[in-house]
C-alpha cells in the first residue's frame, strides 16, 4: 500500500456495481436534454459522459474534413489520431450534430482513467447504445450487472452484441472520445474483438491523442479504417484567416495570418490562445516574436498570457476548480467556498476560455484537457498548500449528494486517510456483494497500511479481495490483524462512558457479526488450502456463536466451509447436507453467485458418493439459474459445465463431454476463475485421453499444472486431481515421473486430511500396479476400501474395486479378480458407470468378457454388453457437433473441439502450410510482413496444441479445419 498522489484518478468503486436502471434520456444529440443536480450521476455512472460536448463559440467551416469523416462512415473504423489540442473534439462534435437525426444513431463517450475497469468500460458502451434504442442491450446490461466474479466473461457479452445489432435493422455510430486514457490490456483486446467481428449495423469512431494497440495495419490493409491524422486537423492559413475573423473577431493582416500559421503550425489551441492574448494588443508583432518554439513552450507562454489578462476572482476561480473532472455551479461553490460560481462560468463560457458545456442547459462543464492540465500545475507550484482543502471540501460536497466513490477520491486526493477509509466502509457492504474484489483491493491499497490495520472491517476485506492472489499465510495475517483492530476498538469504546445502552447493546450486535464474520472466512481458507478439519470446524463453531440468526449470507459460508471439513474427513454424506444448507442459505439471503457455487459443490460430492444422475439434475439446475436469457452464463457456472462434463464422459458419451469441458475452461479464463481452471483442464484432459488424442491430452494436462501453480496448494492437488494426473503420466509412459512424485511424498510433513491419504495411497496403487508389484497395490486398496464404503463413496469404491481385481489378475487369482470385479459392476450398473472400466484397457476387458461369461448362464447382461462395447475400436469423428438439448431453455451452439478457434487469416496461413509452403512464400501469397506470418504460425500452434507444423496440420484434418487425405 502506498501513498496517493495529488491528483491521482482513483478506479471507482461502485460505477458498475449500482446500475439498476438504464439512464433515461433522449439521442445524445439533441440540445433539449437537462441535468438538474440529482441526476448528475445515474447509480454512478456518469450521464455527462454520454452528452455529445457543445461548442461554446462559432467554429470555422472545415469541409475537406466533414467529407472526409463522412465517407468514413463506408468503413469499420474511423479513427482520429493527433497530439491534443487540435480540434479532434470539436470537429467530430460539429460533424455529429449535423447528422439527420437518427441516421445514424449516435452514442458519444467521453473516456477518463476511471474507465480502465473492463467491466465498467463495456457497461457504459452498453448504456449508451440501450440510451438509443431502449431494450437493445437490456439484456446484456442486466448480466454485467449480476456477475459477482472479479472478471466477468466479456467475449459471450460481445458475441451477443454483435448478433443483436446484425439483427437489427437501424444504423448506430458509436464515439469513444479521448480513448488514449484507456491502458488496460484486456479492454484493448476486447473492442479489438468487437472491431474484426463489427456488423454493417455499427460504425465506430476512436478519438485518442496516440495510436491504440490494435491491429490496426491489418485493418489498414484490407481498406476497413479511415484515419484522420494531425496533418489533415492543421489549419490552413484561409482556415486561420477565418478562425480570427468570424471566432475571435479580429481582421488581421495577410502577411501576419501567414506568419501565425507558421509559428502555431495550424495548431487549434495555438490559435485560440494567441487569439485570446492579442486581444487588446496594439502591435501583435511583439507577441508573434514571442512565439515561436515547441508546442509546450507555446501552451506555457500563452497560456500566462491569458490568464495574466484576465480579472484576479477568474484566475483563482480557473485555477483552483483544475481539481475538478466536471464543474457545476453547486460543486465550484463548495470547494470554493462562495455562491457565485454559475455567473462565474457563465462568463467562462461567453469568452471562451477553454470550457465545454456537457449539456444543452450548460449546467455541468470541463475544462479542455490542455488548459486543465496547465490549470492544475500553476496550481501546485503557485497555491500547493490548499489542494487538499480543495479535494476536501469537493469529497464532503460528493458526499452530502450520496456519491460515495466520487467522494472517496477526492479524500484520497486530499490525503485525509480516515475520511477515506470511512467512505470505503460505508460502500464496502454493497460492493462486496457484487464480488467487486479487485477494485476493493485497488481502493484499500491506495490507504497508508496503518489505517487498514486500524480498522477491522477493512482487514477482512483485504483478506478477501487476496484470495485469488495471495498465499495462505498472508491473509492468515490480515485476519489476526482484523481481531487485534476489532480488540483494541472493543477496548476504546469500554472506556467511553457516554454510550447510551442501546448505542452499546448494537455495538455489540456489529462487533460479535464482525468476529463471526472474521472466523467465517478463516473457516473458508483453513479449509481450501490445508484440509484441515478440526481447526476448519473449530473456526466454523466459532463464527455460529457470534453471528446473528439474521446473517444468511455468512451462514451459509460456515455451511460451505463445514462441508470443506467433512470432504477432508472423506465422510461424503455430512458434506453433502452441508453444501445443501448452503445452498439453501445462500439462495434465501439472494445471492445467486454464492447459491451457484455451492450446488455445484454438492454435486461434486455427489459425484464422490457415485450418484450420477443426480448430479446431472443439480449441475443442470446451477447452470439454469446462472444462464440468462440471452445465454450468458454466470461465471460460477464453470463448475458445473466441469461436474457435468466428468458424468458425460462417465457415460462415455465423448463428443458431448468435450464441448462442455471446453465450454468450461473458456468460461473459467474469461473470468478468471482460477481456483476451478486446474480442474476444467484435468477433466479437458480424461476426455482426449478416452479419445486417444494424446497430444491433445498432454497440451491440456500441461494447462492444468500452469492454472494450479497460480494459487498452489498441495492439498488441492492430492484430494482433487492426483489420481488422475498419476493415470495421464502412465498413459503417456511417464512412470518415471509418477515415481519422483512418490519420492516426493516422503519428505512431506505429516498430512492432516485422511482423504488426501487416501487418494494419495490409490495414486501409489496405480503406480505400483504399472511397477508389476499387485501385492504391495493389495494392501494399500483393501484397508482403503473399507473406509470408503464405510462412508458411502461409492466412486472411490468402484475404482478400488476395479484396481484389485487388476492386482488379482496380475498374481493369477482369477477368481479373486472376478469376484471383486463382480461387486464392482454391481455398483456401477444402477449409475452407468462405462469408463471407469474402460479406461483400463485390455486387462480389464479380457476379465469383463470373462466375467460375462460367467453372468450369462443366469441371464442377459446386458450392462455388460455395453461397457464391453465401449472397449471395441471404432473411428471417431472430431468435427463439431451438436449438442443435444439438456434443458427447455438450455441449449449449447455447435463450437470448435478448440480451445480456442483459428481466425480466418490464421485458416488462411495454416491451407498454405499444409501446401508446403515456406514462411516466405506465404508472406508473398498473402501480401503479409515475414514477421506477421511467423507470428500467425506460432499461434497456429499454440491453438492446436503442437509443436511444429507437421502435426499442425495432422491435427487440423483431425479436428475437421482441413479435409482429411484422399
Amino acid at each position: 500500500m502506498a501513498q496517493q498522489d495529488k491528483g491521482e484518478i482513483l478506479p471507482t468503486f461502485s460505477e458498475y456495481a449500482k446500475i439498476d436502471k438504464t439512464l433515461t434520456m433522449k439521442d445524445v444529440s439533441q440540445e433539449d436534454v437537462t441535468m438538474d443536480e440529482p441526476t448528475l450521476f445515474h447509480d454512478q455512472l456518469l450521464a455527462t459522459k454520454f452528452f455529445v460536448p457543445s461548442p461554446s463559440h462559432p467554429l470555422i467551416p472545415r469541409p475537406h474534413l466533414t467529407t472526409l469523416l463522412n465517407h468514413g462512415l463506408r468503413h469499420k473504423l474511423t479513427l482520429i489520431s493527433a497530439p491534443a489540442g487540435f480540434g479532434k473534439t470539436t470537429l467530430l462534435s460539429t460533424w455529429v450534430q449535423s447528422l439527420p437525426l437518427g441516421n445514424p444513431h449516435v452514442a458519444w463517450i467521453s473516456l477518463d482513467e476511471g474507465d480502465n475497469e473492463p467491466v465498467l468500460f463495456w457497461i457504459y458502451v452498453l448504456t449508451a447504445l440501450d440510451t438509443l434504442q431502449p431494450g437493445l442491450c437490456t439484456p446484456l446490461l442486466a448480466y454485467l450487472r449480476t456477475q459477482q466474479a472479479s472478471t466477468p466473461p466479456l467475449r459471450p457479452v460481445l458475441q451477443a452484441l454483435i448478433n443483436t445489432l446484425a439483427s437489427s435493422t437501424a444504423q448506430f455510430l458509436l464515439v469513444l472520445d479521448d480513448y488514449h486514457v484507456i491502458t488496460e490490456p484486456e479492454i484493448h483486446h476486447s473492442l479489438t474483438y468487437l472491431v474484426e467481428h463489427l456488423p454493417p449495423q455499427l460504425h465506430l469512431i476512436l478519438v485518442t491523442r496516440a495510436d491504440p494497440p490494435l491491429p490496426l495495419s491489418l485493418l489498414r490493409a484490407r481498406g476497413e479504417m479511415l484515419e484522420v491524422r494531425t496533418h489533415q486537423l492543421r489549419c490552413t492559413p484561409e482556415e486561420v484567416r477565418a478562425f480570427f475573423l468570424e471566432v475571435m473577431g479580429m481582421q488581421l493582416p495577410e502577411k501576419l495570418i501567414q506568419e501565425v500559421s507558421t509559428r502555431t503550425e495550424g495548431w487549434l489551441v495555438g490559435l485560440q490562445l494567441l487569439g485570446l492574448s492579442l486581444q487588446g494588443q496594439t502591435d501583435p508583432t511583439n507577441l508573434l516574436e514571442e512565439v515561436s518554439g515547441s508546442q509546450h513552450y507555446i501552451l506555457d507562454y500563452l497560456m500566462e498570457e491569458v490568464l495574466r489578462r484576465l480579472p484576479s476572482p477568474v484566475q483563482t476561480f480557473l485555477v483552483r476548480t483544475s481539481i475538478l473532472e466536471r464543474l457545476s455551479a453547486p460543486l465550484c461553490d463548495a470547494v470554493l467556498e462562495q455562491t457565485d460560481s454559475r455567473k462565474m462560468l457563465e462568463f467562462l463560457d461567453r469568452a471562451n476560455v477553454f470550457v465545454v458545456p456537457l449539456d444543452g442547459q450548460r449546467r455541468w462543464y470541463r475544462y479542455h484537457a490542455l488548459f486543465a492540465e496547465a490549470l492544475r500545475a500553476r496550481l501546485e507550484q503557485t497555491e500547493g498548500e490548499v489542494v487538499s482543502a480543495l479535494h476536501l471540501r469537493a469529497s464532503r460536497w460528493y458526499a452530502e449528494q450520496g456519491y460515495l466513490t466520487e467522494a472517496a477520491r477526492h479524500a484520497i486526493s486530499a490525503g485525509d486517510w480516515e475520511r477515506a477509509a470511512d467512505l470505503i466502509e460505508q460502500e464496502y457492504i454493497f460492493i462486496w456483494g457484487k464480488s467487486e474484489h479487485a477494485m476493493v483491493r485497488r481502493w484499500l491499497e491506495k490507504l497508508p497500511v496503518e489505517i487498514v490495520r486500524s480498522r477491522p472491517r477493512l482487514c477482512l476485506a483485504y483478506a478477501k479481495t487476496l484470495f485469488m492472489v495471495a498465499p495462505y499465510t498472508t491473509m492468515e495475517r490480515w485476519l489476526q490483524d482484523a481481531e487485534r483492530a476489532l480488540r483494541a476498538t472493543v477496548a476504546v469504546r469500554t472506556n467511553e462512558t457516554a454510550d447510551t445502552e442501546a448505542l452499546q447493546s448494537s455495538g455489540r450486535s456489529e462487533r460479535d457479526n464482525l468476529l463471526g464474520e472474521i472466523a467465517a472466512y478463516s473457516a473458508i481458507i483453513t479449509s481450501y488450502h490445508l484440509g484441515e478439519g478440526p481447526a476448519t470446524l473449530a473456526f466454523c463453531q466459532q463464527a455460529l456463536a457470534h453471528l446473528s440468526e439474521q446473517n444468511l449470507l455468512e451462514r451459509a459460508e460456515v455451511a460451505y466451509a463445514q462441508s470443506l471439513a467433512y470432504h477432508s474427513y472423506g465422510d461424503i454424506v455430512a458434506s453433502i447436507q452441508s453444501t445443501r444448507e448452503a445452498a439453501a442459505l445462500a439462495q434465501a439471503a439472494g445471492n445467486i453467485s454464492s447459491t451457484i457455487l455451492y450446488l455445484c459443490r454438492m454435486a461434486y460430492s455427489l459425484l464422490v458418493r457415485g450418484k450420477l444422475h443426480e448430479v446431472v439434475q443439480v449441475t443442470e439446475h446451477a447452470a439454469l439459474l446462472g444462464t440468462t436469457s440471452v445465454g450468458l452464463p454466470h461465471a460460477m457456472v464453470c463448475w458445473a459445465y466441469i461436474y457435468h462434463a466428468h458424468v458425460l464422459r462417465e457415460w462415455n458419451r465423448l463428443g458431448e463431454a468435450l464441448e462442455l469441458a471446453i465450454q468450461a475452461v473458456r468460461l473459467c479464463e474469461q473470468t478468471e476463475t482460477i481456483v476451478s481452471l486446474y480442474l476444467g483442464y484435468t477433466e479437458l484432459m480424461r476426455v482426449y485421453l478416452a479419445r486417444g488424442e494424446m497430444e491433445a491430452a498432454r497440451a491440456a494436462f500441461h494447462q492444468a499444472e500452469k492454472a494450479l501453480e497460480k494459487t498452489y496448494s498441495l492439498y488441492r492437488r492430492d484430494v482433487y486431481v492426483i489420481v488422475e494426473w498419476v493415470q495421464f503420466w502412465l498413459a503417456s509412459g511417464a512412470l518415471d515421473r509418477a515415481v519422483f512424485w512418490v519420492q516426493e511424498l516422503a519428505q512431506q510433513a505429516s498430512i492432516a486430511s485422511p482423504l488426501r491419504r487416501e487418494r494419495q495411497d490409490v495414486a501409489r496403487a496405480r503406480i505400483l500396479l504399472a511397477q508389476k508389484k499387485p501385492t504391495e497395490a493389495l494392501s494399500l486398496l483393501e484397508p482403503l476400501q473399507v473406509i470408503a464404503e464405510q462412508q458411502e463413496r461409492l466412486s472411490h469404491v468402484i475404482e478400488m474395486k476395479v484396481l484389485q481385481a487388476l492386482a488379482y489378475q496380475m498374481l493369477d487369482q482369477e477368481q479373486e479378480a472376478l469376484s471383486v470385479l463382480s461387486q464392482a459392476v454391481r455398483l456401477a450398473e444402477p449409475e452407468g458407470y462405462i469408463r471407469r472400466f474402460v479406461d483400463e484397457g485390455a486387462s480389464m476387458a479380457a476379465l469383463l468378457s470373462r466375467l460375462r461369461e460367467q453372468e450369462r448362464k443366469q441371464g442377459p447382461t446386458s450392462y455388460l454388453d455395453t461397457v464391453l462395447a465401449a472397449f471395441a475400436p471404432s473411428p471417431h469423428n472430431d468435427k463439431a457437433e451438436t449438442r443435444l438439448t439438456r434443458g427447455s431453455n438450455h441449449r449449447y451452439e455447435p463450437i470448435s473441439p478448440l480451445l480456442e478457434p483459428l481466425s480466418e487469416r490464421e485458416l488462411e496461413v495454416l491451407r498454405l502450410m499444409e501446401q508446403g509452403a515456406s514462411n516466405q512464400e506465404i508472406a508473398e501469397a498473402l501480401v503479409l510482413a515475414l514477421s506477421t506470418v511467423k507470428s500467425h504460425v506460432g499461434t497456429i500452434l499454440s491453438k492446436l496444441g503442437v509443436s511444429n507444423r507437421t502435426q499442425a496440420v495432422k491435427r487440423a484434418r483431425t479436428v475437421g479445419l482441413l479435409p482429411d487425405q484422399p
